[in-house]
């Protein structure tokens, strides 16, 4: 829902998501930028509606991201 956004724009979010956040509320974020994912604790892939892996964000990357969407396709 970021993209197109002005970065000073995405800033602020970004900030207010953290506070909230750190105040004990939950957010879903729905991203295809990787960039967004430092914001979040746990990332979740989808693939065909069903969600493919359950990652924290200390074991993150994007090859992780990249093989759960599409490590069967080969």
């Amino acid at each position: 829902p970021m993209r197109g956004v002005d970065i000073g724009t995405k800033l602020e979010v970004y900030d207010l998501v953290r506070e909230e956040a750190a105040r004990g509320r939950t957010f879903l974020w729905y991203t295809t930028e990787t960039e967004e994912l430092d914001n979040c604790d746990h990332i979740y892939v989808f693939k065909n509606g069903r969600i493919v892996a359950n990652l924290r964000r200390d074991e993150l990357t994007e090859e992780k991201i990249i093989q759960s969407s599409f490590g069967d396709a080969a």
